[in-house]
């Protein structure tokens, strides 16, 4: 009995056991579908922010935009044509003294030191006087033009309008013009140059001189200058520079002798001529002789360090410097235009005959260095010096302004 009894006991655990061993392979039970969140309802979109006006205040030199100047109507046309394209952008201008005391550089040390926030957004000047302080004054730019001549363009400042010295001879006298400056002789006549620090640094170039060194110290060779006061020094004495040279006292005035026939060839300015040449009969022009050509004329730097003016201000820029803009009112102000295009696809030979020298030309020393190189010619036509010891004297001079 007790064995039937326990056969049966483990017959029901087994069934049991199995039946619970089955329940771990049953199909889960559904779950039930979960409820998606709610759709939430889109805010409006915001209108996009009018983008904030800006002013920019500029400064421009009274030898550009004094009323009555040639090109001035042009510039004060193009800065109001920016204005139109870029409607949150005034620009107020404000016209300067180019130079010297109350002039704009005066104006830009003087203000840096006691009342900043005088300061132009902008500013145009001449770019001799631009050399010295746009390390020290002028911001950084992003947004450069391309395709201008190599003198023009710096990380600070770029130059907006060009001019240039060359040769200018009466052809019923000169039949051609000489090559070097002794060919002067040659050619049966003297030529009439500005005694200045610009004419001798001209010729100094050319000499195998340099304005600055690797890292952009200025600098003087004292060799290469000792060449070009002695053509000064020996033309003078030979007759290839006429004897009028010590007497003019500016570009203007080498301009006026010679078209008034008193010199059959004379050095001047691009802008003399052509402002003038329409009038002008049996007149040619050529390279200055043993002169390397230097890019005078005017730069433009932006001083705001606030990013919104800045932007601002670089875009005017490349605005002024487009091809048609920078031909249409440079040559009305009887300056040059510094970008390359500008003089794509004209038949002016004179014109063209300048785009050949703007693109060797050397950007402009600063009014430092100029100076130094004028009082070292002024030693020599004075007799105060040899061109040896007053090289050797401009050198220390330079050496001894250095910081």
């Amino acid at each position: 009995m007790a064995t039937k009894s326990t056969g049966k006991a483990l017959l029901l655990a087994l069934i049991l056991a199995l039946a619970a061993g089955c329940t771990l392979h049953r199909a889960p039970a559904s779950l039930p579908t979960p409820t998606p969140p709610p759709t939430p309802t889109p805010s409006p979109t915001p209108h996009p922010r009018l983008p904030q006006e800006i002013t920019l205040t500029v400064w421009l030199p009274d030898e550009l935009f004094l009323e009555g100047r040639p090109g001035k109507e042009e510039l004060e046309a193009e800065i109001k044509a920016f204005e139109l394209t870029h409607p949150q952008v005034k620009v107020k201008v404000y016209t300067k003294k180019t130079r010297g005391k109350g002039g704009i550089l005066h104006l830009l040390l003087s203000a840096r030191e006691v009342a900043p926030s005088v300061l132009p957004d902008l500013v145009v000047m001449d770019v001799v006087e631009a050399a010295g302080i746009e390390g020290s004054l002028f911001q950084p730019l992003d947004l450069i033009p391309k395709d201008l001549f190599p003198f023009a363009t710096g990380p600070r400042a770029i130059q907006i309008a060009a001019n240039l010295d060359h040769l200018v001879y009466n052809t019923g006298i000169i039949t051609s013009p000489p090559s070097s400056f002794w060919g002067i002789l040659d050619s049966g006549g003297e030529v009439l140059l500005f005694p200045s620090g610009e004419t001798i640094a001209a010729q100094y170039l050319a000499l195998g001189g340099s304005f600055a060194d690797e890292q952009g110290v200025p600098v003087l060779s004292e060799e290469a200058l000792a060449k070009a006061l002695k053509l000064w020094d020996e033309g003078l004495k030979k007759g290839a520079i006429s004897p009028l040279s010590l007497e003019v006292k500016d570009q203007g005035e080498v301009w006026r002798l010679y078209i008034s026939g008193k010199v059959a060839m004379a050095g001047v300015r691009a802008s003399n001529f052509l402002a003038s040449r329409v009038k002008l009969r049996q007149t040619a022009f050529a390279p200055l002789p043993s002169a390397a050509p230097i890019a005078w004329g005017w730069v433009v730097g932006v001083i705001t360090q606030e990013p919104s003016k800045k932007g601002a201000a670089e875009e005017l820029i490349n605005h002024l410097l487009s091809p048609e803009h920078n031909r249409h009112w440079a040559l009305t102000a009887n300056l040059l235009p510094v970008h390359r295009e500008a003089y794509i696809g004209g038949e002016d030979p004179y014109l063209l005959f300048l785009a050949g020298l703007l693109e060797s030309a050397e950007p402009a020393p600063s009014s430092a260095l100029l100076k130094v190189l004028e009082e070292a010619l002024r030693s020599v036509l004075e007799g105060k010096a040899t061109p040896e010891e007053a090289a050797r004297q401009a050198t220390e001079s330079l050496l001894s302004h250095r910081p």
